[in-house]
């Protein structure tokens, strides 16, 4: 086949111009079409037939209907036109013009040309396009890729950036608390002949640890929100009470920072449907946040009302904490509640934590159907408004209340089985259920702790406190394991893990067991719930 199919129509001599004009025949698919519809085809040469995947001018004009239009991909077409428009808009008819677009090959493969095109005017012919076409498919895709190397590689530089800082900061405010507790636990041993000294560094041990521990459950609390593993558990609660509790647990910290803490709770006498873990851990965070960033001599309020109930039973209601402290800019403002987001780092501010505690309160009440906002200024403080929707569950039956029967106490003869495999665990879980009156029996595995039971009557145990990641055994097949013996399957056994996600818990129940305590377990909280599950003989 020659490059000139239509013989009456040559190339060279006819297009002359216009090749010149270019700079010369180029190499790839040329092709004429007239300029006016339907855009007929006058000529097209061996290399553009290649492109498009035919063998012969009757398989292109089958393809194409020999016309331009039929060439180029329908979803395209538009975009080509109207450069083609511009081009003959342009009254000096100069400029190359250039586009780039997809092409359906016989074989119907999609693949991508550069198409260089000038508008002339020939005689017999009238108005046509001299186009130059390169398959610039392969070169399309390896710049492709490049770009997305290129965008992959600057997401992992501003990943690594943020990682990097996040772990500077998270590095920083962990070894704070650690710091401490090192320090005042050494000094208490300096001084334990001094009662006075002692008490004041073991209770700055304390102070410590619970930062320390605030600190990891914020980040396990991200986790799990960035992985939607957040659950809400709905059931009655006191928000007077919930409000309160929440108000005394920064009481201490307030007044040992010379604050005053005011509560300006303005809420009926009744029970609502809310999650009260969540909801203590929002005002939490807020009142913490209050404490940490307003000075010596400062006062907060905590206020809280509600708006008239609906038809639906639902109402809204309003929590403000508000401080006349350091305040914040209107730039950090902006973004406050991004993770890991600190105006100042906790060197600056003497206030130690990860940036995470705005984040989180804000995605729990996505997550709660609420919302917060907030109302600040540098140097004058901030006014932090948080609004639920919640459902009136009734009023509170305080006879009901008063007439519950107290949990039974530890007398000596409530046997437990512990199992811990890391030594110093054990050893203060032993001391403190000792303590509180248990007589206890200690293992270091899950296999032991089988063996155990398996060897003991039924009822010999009266409830089991059962680690996690141990080295032979983990917990949870040690569990089931317990469940398939006939002394196990009513023993109550409650996990205590350092373990701490909801997702832990979840796993824990699943694999049999009736509760999960988290480490560091508070005393009194692990004593209640043992004589509780004891009481209860493992019930739910």
């Amino acid at each position: 086949m020659n490059d000139e199919i239509r013989p009456e129509f040559n190339i060279e001599k006819d297009m002359m111009p216009s090749l010149l004009w270019l700079g010369g025949i180029l190499p790839g698919g040329i092709f004429v079409y007239r300029a006016e519809e339907p855009l007929e085809l006058i000529c097209v040469n061996d290399a553009t037939l290649r492109i498009f995947g035919c063998g012969t001018l009757e398989e292109f004009k089958a393809l194409t209907g020999y016309t331009f239009r039929g060439m180029v991909h329908p979803e395209d077409f538009d975009i080509i036109q109207g450069s083609i428009d511009s081009q003959i808009a342009d009254e000096d008819n100069k400029n190359l013009d250039y586009v780039e677009y997809r092409i359906i090959r016989r074989d119907g493969e999609v693949r991508w040309v550069d198409d260089y095109g000038h508008f002339a005017h020939l005689e017999g012919y009238g108005d046509v396009y001299c186009v130059f076409i390169w398959d610039v498919t392969d070169k399309r895709r390896a710049r492709e890729e490049r770009f997305r190397m290129e965008v992959a590689l600057e997401e992992e530089k501003r990943a690594n950036e943020v990682k990097s800082c996040f772990l500077f900061n998270v590095s920083h405010d962990i070894r704070t608390p650690l710091n401490a507790i090192s320090g005042f636990s050494d000094l208490a041993g300096k001084h334990a002949d001094d009662p006075a000294l002692l008490a004041d560094y073991l209770g700055k041990v304390s102070d410590s640890a619970k930062q320390l521990t605030a600190l990891i459950d914020d980040l396990l609390e991200m986790n799990s929100l960035g992985e939607g593993r957040f659950i809400v558990h709905s059931e009655p609660a006191d928000l007077r009470e919930l409000l309160r509790s929440s108000v005394e647990m920064f009481a201490a910290a307030a007044e040992k920072k010379g604050l005053t803490i005011e509560e300006a709770c303005d809420l009926p006498d009744e029970r609502v449907l809310t999650d009260a873990n969540r909801f203590r851990r929002i005002m939490g965070n807020l009142i913490d946040n209050a404490v940490k960033f307003t000075p010596p001599g400062g006062r907060i309020t905590v206020s809280a009302k509600k708006r008239q109930a609906t038809a639906s039973g639902y109402a809204r209601y309003y929590f403000t904490v508000e401080d006349n402290g350091i305040g914040m800019s209107e730039e950090f403002a902006a973004r406050m509640f991004g993770m890991f987001e600190r105006e100042k780092s906790s060197t600056v501010s003497g206030a130690a934590g990860t940036g995470l505690g705005l984040s989180i309160v804000k995605a729990m009440l996505d997550v709660m159907g609420g919302s917060i906002s907030a109302v600040t200024k540098q140097g004058e403080g901030s006014a932090f408004t948080v609004e639920l929707p919640l459902k009136c569950a009734g009023c509170k039956d305080r006879e009901q209340d008063a007439a519950e029967a107290p949990l039974p106490a530890a007398d000596g003869r409530r046997r437990l089985l512990l199992v811990e495999d890391i030594e110093i665990n054990r050893l203060l879980a032993e001391t403190v259920l000792k303590e509180a009156g248990f007589a206890v029996e200690s293992v270091p595995d899950g296999c032991d702790a089988v063996e155990a039971v398996k060897n003991r009557p039924a009822g010999y145990y009266d409830l089991v406190l059962m680690d996690i990641q141990m080295p032979v055994m983990n917990g949870y097949e040690a569990t089931r394991a317990i469940r398939a013996l006939d002394a196990g399957a009513s023993l109550p056994i409650l996990a205590l893990s350092a373990n701490a996600r909801e997702e832990d818990k979840r796993m824990s129940l699943e694999a049999g067991m009736n509760g999960h305590i988290a480490k560091p377990f508070d005393p009194v909280k692990l004593v209640n719930e043992i004589n509780g599950r004891i009481a209860g003989n493992g019930a739910e």
